[in-house]
């Protein structure tokens, strides 16, 4: 238990319904509510755009330089705000108007991704980049934090649900799509493209109805200097409360530990197509199925979370989840092609279960006025975490050949995850925890 009445979770009293179980509604059932489905279109809008630019901008770089390292730098670059202005951008989720705050990041996004095709030289593009970059990392904790405070408690599985279900077809439709306009007109175009998509939130977001409690706490009698006089008090309880809370502690550390899967699923599988199992030809398509498969496998995974978790309880639907890295075993032993698309596609549906429950015990954990800055450090240490895994995944795979890579990978996340729950005091809090109020 936390000392701090601020950070504390309420206890959820006996008689009371546990989330979804009062009023249980399917995943679609959810766009019939014109609030929640103006958020999810908005998040599913810039969702896009950001998935395109995954394609785009790695290959406009290249094309400009020949240079792998360059295409690495910008990577770095598109994720050091996110790591360095998460306390900034946590606070500002918390204290201005959480809709206003991401029409202004969405806004700032459209004008710059704008002018990336205009950019001739490579110090341009960071440029670019960088203000991008801090886009995302501005609208993405408000983001987050608007999911469980529009779609309240008894909503707030199925939502996450809708979430994951929508950047799983992102994830499967956008790169492709991109890929073939990039191949007929080259990767200015997708940039069009994705500023387009950065137009869909203004006007999604523009009728947007937030609940009374999210609107702008800043007190205007304090004057100018009113935010900055309490904003190093007011990070610090962010950051606190991800060193604090139990299954917030628990969560970050489980899920930073999951890049490393991040990495060999990008890393050691383009090395396992095109030198383990020598595909010469095919091994882009393979690597390309193996991909989609991953998400597929969580497009309906998240269908069924919530179904789920009223048959089964959340906690054994996160235990199914974070025990879904094992799947990546199969490639130890070099199995054909559709064992490893199956075990793929097996990952993707558990890593479902397995983000749907994180993101409801945190919603539930965190207080509404702390989920902000506390979504904003998380998102930080996960993105470092992804940083600095790639490039271990780069060193290790080569030493260890791509079989053995996925093998120790999947031991390490499938068995460390729980583990992690386990000594971070997770798993009890768990048990006892109930939903906080907003």
């Amino acid at each position: 238990m936390i000392d701090d009445p601020v950070l504390a979770a309420a206890p959820e009293p006996a008689d009371a319904p546990r989330m979804t179980r009062a009023s249980p509604q399917g995943v679609l059932a959810l766009l019939a509510e014109p609030n929640l489905r103006r958020l999810w279109a908005a998040q599913a809008w810039s969702g896009a755009g950001e998935a395109l630019a995954q394609i785009a901008m790695p290959l406009l770089v290249y094309s400009l330089t020949g240079s792998a390292a360059l295409v690495g730098f910008i990577a770095l670059v598109l994720i050091l705000p996110r790591v360095v202005l998460a306390p900034i951008a946590g606070l500002l989720a918390d204290r201005l108007n959480r809709r206003r705050l991401i029409i202004l990041a969405d806004t700032g996004r459209l004008v710059l991704v704008t002018l990336v095709p205009f950019a001739a030289e490579i110090w341009q593009i960071a440029v670019l980049a960088v203000g991008i970059a801090l886009g995302d990392a501005v609208a993405r904790p408000a983001e987050l934090a608007l999911v469980p405070s529009v779609a309240g408690p008894d909503r707030l599985v199925p939502a996450l649900s809708l979430v994951q279900v929508t950047r799983g077809i992102i994830r499967v439709v956008i790169p492709a799509a991109g890929a073939g306009i990039i191949a007929t007109s080259g990767p200015g175009p997708a940039f069009w493209i994705q500023s387009l998509c950065f137009i869909g939130p203004l006007f999604a977001l523009r009728k947007l109805v937030v609940p009374s409690a999210l609107r702008s706490t800043v007190d205007d009698r304090a004057g100018p200097g009113g935010l900055w006089q309490s904003a190093r008090q007011e990070m610090g309880e962010g950051l606190r409360a991800v060193r604090t809370i139990p299954i917030v502690r628990g969560v970050t550390a489980s899920e930073m530990l999951w890049q490393l899967v991040s990495g060999a699923l990008v890393v050691t599988a383009v090395v396992y197509t095109q030198e383990t199992l020598q595909l010469a030809a095919r091994a882009d398509a393979a690597f390309a199925l193996m991909t989609t498969f991953f998400s597929g496998g969580a497009v309906l995974g998240a269908l069924a979370a919530s179904r789920v978790e009223l048959r089964i309880g959340r906690p054994r639907l996160m235990a199914i989840g974070y025990l879904g890295p094992l799947f990546l075993l199969a490639a130890l032993f070099t199995p054909p092609l559709p064992v490893i698309y199956a075990a793929w596609f097996a990952l993707g549906f558990t890593d479902a279960w397995a983000v749907i429950s994180f993101q409801a015990y945190l919603a539930e954990a965190v207080p509404e006025h702390l989920r902000g800055r506390v979504y904003a450090t998380w998102g930080a240490l996960v993105a470092l975490a992804a940083a600095i895994f790639f490039y271990v995944m780069g060193i290790v795979t080569p030493l260890l050949g791509a079989p053995l890579t996925f093998a120790l990978v999947g031991l390490i996340v499938g068995l460390g995850g729980p583990v992690l729950l386990w000594l971070t005091g997770a798993l009890q809090s768990i048990r006892h925890h109930g939903p906080t109020a907003a």
